[in-house]
């Protein structure tokens, strides 16, 4: 496990793009995993080369993420922490989505368990580790046009809080992080969000906890505080009217 590897999905932009930058930082060598080779190429040449291993591959597609793995391991390149950032979040219409939601939970829940499939074996002969699932602060509340979004991220959360019951003997950890709004493309609004995070931002925060053992990490603060009492809510008050 030396150097100390780490595995970031999703790392092309937004909010995994600058967690793979701050764990460079810290040390750690990065393998970034995203769809898009020429912008982990960049991150590669910014970063160092030496520091951050490009790999294209699609979350979704179970057989790109056992091909990863496999040449991973292959390599002798064992990632001891997973930041399993990739995902979407499509809003939805009054007419029912159903491929908007498989394509969701194909992403925002099976790109993580995919990775989960692929390394809870390794992990287990090796000296354990650490996956950290990117959930919501959405799953804790149901709110009009996000039925796949904020599924998908609540099937994370009982996954990896089941998953972390079950290993936590093994010294294999499943953390959970909940974001409200961040600034990225993914926000899809023309609006400024009051108290949303830059991306930035929110991965120095997310590495800070990480790497200091917490398992719930929630932001931003005044999100938390409004998610925890719309959770106290009525139904109806979320109604379109």
């Amino acid at each position: 496990m030396d150097p100390k590897h780490c595995l970031v999905t999703g790392a092309s932009s937004g909010i995994g793009k600058h967690i793979a930058c701050e764990m460079v930082e810290k040390g750690w060598k990065v393998i970034a995993i995203a769809r898009r080779a020429d912008e982990l190429n960049k991150l590669a040449r910014l970063l160092g080369e030496d520091k951050l291993i490009p790999m294209v591959c699609d979350v979704s597609d179970f057989e790109q993420v056992k091909k990863t793995s496999t040449e991973l391991i292959n390599r002798k390149i064992i990632p001891s922490l997973f930041y399993l950032n990739a995902g979407n979040g499509d809003e939805e219409d009054e007419n029912f989505d159903l491929d908007l939601h498989k394509k969701t939970f194909e992403t925002n829940y099976f790109g993580a368990i995919n990775w989960i499939d692929q390394w809870v074996p390794v992990l287990l002969k090796k000296e354990g580790g650490t996956f950290v699932g990117t959930s919501s602060l959405q799953s804790f509340v149901a709110l009009p046009g996000s039925a796949a979004y904020g599924s998908s991220k609540a099937a994370l959360n009982y996954t990896f809080e089941s998953l972390d019951a079950m290993h936590y003997k093994n010294n294999i950890r499943f953390a959970l992080i909940y974001p409200g709004p961040v600034d990225t493309p993914m926000l899809k609004t023309d609006k400024p969000i009051p108290s949303a995070w830059k991306p930035e931002k929110a991965a120095k925060y997310i590495v800070k906890k990480v790497l200091k053992g917490h398992m719930k990490i929630k932001f931003p603060p005044r999100w938390v505080l409004l998610l925890g009492i719309g959770k106290r809510l009525p139904r109806s008050f979320f109604r379109v009217k």
